[in-house]
């Protein structure tokens, strides 16, 4: 077989070489043209076809079906990039994609104001009609609510009042609606999100925030735009209070070690933080003019009452009067009542005071010095340290000396690591270099049976080459024989060939 390959392709080379320069290129050039023909077909017949899947999308869902799509090693791609609310598919796939879009709820379908617009009709009612565009409306704001942080999805139902056209009607029913969410986490709504949720379908539909209720479909509960913003769950307060432990310890390590060296100081601490929340309110009044105590006059009432005359008679129970008593030469009485009520405008102040959750009550801490032996100032004068460094209300501090076992454990830990890593550099440097020998052994035994079939050829060739030349020696002497003894013979014959 590789006899009548090598034959072949001596035979194409030799017809190659006898071929003109002409005939070449345009061999050449038609070779060229041909593959590169080849292949631009197979790249295009082979490319797949992509279709819209999904068009007018929003950004939420754009990425929530990017992401699925992604997860599934579904191909997809834009039309172009200034459109992100279109996604292409492969379209042998199309059909394919959507059902399994469909099993996850994805896209989330809402019923637009477009939609409302195109499936009117004349021969639908007013009914009808209103209540396509209320349907239109809910849709619409769920799908602006549930673009709030912290919200996943959410429904809208609006409960519209129509008046009944009297003027002097009494019960005037207002129009209400309730907002159903669903939280993307477990943390609480904040208040300000609640009031922003109220307003806006308030605003929406024409009515007050008090008539708009926000229910809560995980915990059942109906959210208030005065929630309390602190409602930690218990691992947000423990990861507030280890979070602050730990800064506490890492600024104080850092800072004594300034002085004693690294590795030389241990903090902890402990932090008592209060989570309940606290709102009081104050009503304070006080005098409008400041150092005046009575403050301003609002109304003043006086009543004056004078009374003269009538005939003295003694006071029962004594015979006559005290002479310290004596009446008036002219015998008369007189009676005189001045009385006056002020009232006075006072300032009313009210204050009301909401204490955030979260307040460091007091700090413990306790730092271990390195050192054998500290006497009670240097422990006085670092506790000092610790009070003014933590800037907090710190309750205690205990500072000790205490000789650390931890930098030889750390030296002989790092020496192990040390002699670890030796060791595994040891065994590749030995792996290695036995591959290399083991290569190189190879290697050489391969040169020296390629040196010794150089050589066996080598000794046949030169076998071969002596016996052609011993034969032609023979040949020579019997020539030369043959003209020593016929000289004309031999002649005679040289003139034939020559003519011939």
């Amino acid at each position: 077989m590789g006899e009548v390959v090598q034959r072949t392709r001596n035979q194409l080379n030799e017809w190659w070489q006898e071929m003109e320069e002409d005939k070449r290129k345009k061999i050449i050039i038609i070779s060229i043209i041909t593959i590169v023909s080849i292949i631009l077909l197979s790249i295009i017949l082979t490319r797949p076809k992509y279709e819209i899947l999904y068009e007018d999308l929003s950004l939420k869902d754009m990425s929530q079906i990017t992401k699925k799509l992604d997860e599934l090693n579904i191909k997809w791609k834009t039309p172009s990039k200034g459109d992100a609310t279109t996604i292409l598919v492969p379209a042998e796939m199309k059909n394919k994609i959507k059902i399994e879009l469909a099993s996850y709820g994805l896209p989330k379908d809402i019923y637009s104001f477009t939609d409302a617009f195109n499936d009117s009709s004349w021969t639908m009612t007013d009914y009808d009609k209103k209540e396509r565009y209320k349907y239109a409306k809910e849709n619409e704001l769920a799908a602006d609510i549930s673009n709030f942080e912290g919200i996943e999805s959410a429904k809208v139902y609006i409960d519209i009042k129509e008046g009944s056209g009297f003027v002097l009607e009494d019960n005037k029913m207002e129009t209400k609606a309730a907002v159903s969410i669903i939280k993307s986490d477990n943390r609480p709504l904040r208040g300000e999100t609640v009031t922003a949720i109220k307003d806006l379908v308030a605003n929406s539909i024409n009515t007050s925030p008090e008539n708009i209720q926000v229910i809560d479909t995980t915990s059942g509960k109906t959210l208030d735009e005065e929630a309390e913003d602190a409602e930690f769950l218990m691992t947000d307060q423990f990861n507030i209070k280890h979070n602050l432990e730990q800064r506490i310890d890492k600024n104080i390590k850092e800072f004594l070690e300034n002085v004693f060296g690294s590795g030389n100081v241990a903090v902890r601490s402990s932090v008592k933080i209060n989570f309940d929340s606290e709102k009081s309110t104050i009503v304070e009044f006080a005098p409008p003019v400041e150092g005046n105590e009575e403050g301003l006059i609002r109304s003043m009432e006086e009543i004056e009452e004078h009374m003269v005359g009538g005939q003295s008679l003694g006071t029962p129970g004594t015979e006559n009067n005290p002479a310290d008593y004596a009446m008036p030469e002219d015998g008369g009485e007189r009676y005189d009542m001045i009385k006056r009520v002020i009232n006075n405008e006072l300032n009313e102040i009210n204050k009301e005071i909401k204490k955030a959750p979260g307040q460091v009550e007091d700090i413990t801490v306790a730092v271990l010095i390195n050192k054998s032996d500290l006497s009670l100032e240097e422990e006085e004068k670092i506790a000092d340290l610790i009070y003014a460094a933590t800037g907090l209300d710190t309750k205690k501090v205990e500072v000790r000396a205490q000789s650390f076992d931890r930098p030889e454990k750390v030296m002989e830990e790092k020496r192990e690591k040390s002699l670890l890593w030796l060791v595994l550099l040891l065994g590749v440097f030995v792996i290695a270099s036995t591959s290399y020998i083991i290569y190189r052994r190879r290697k050489e035994e391969e040169l020296r049976v390629l040196e010794e079939l150089k050589d066996l050829d080598r000794i046949e060739t030169e076998v071969a080459d002596l016996e052609f030349i011993t034969e032609e020696s023979k040949m020579k002497d019997q020539i030369e024989k043959l003209i020593d003894k016929n000289p004309e013979q031999v002649a005679q014959l040289l003139r034939t060939w020559l003519n011939e």
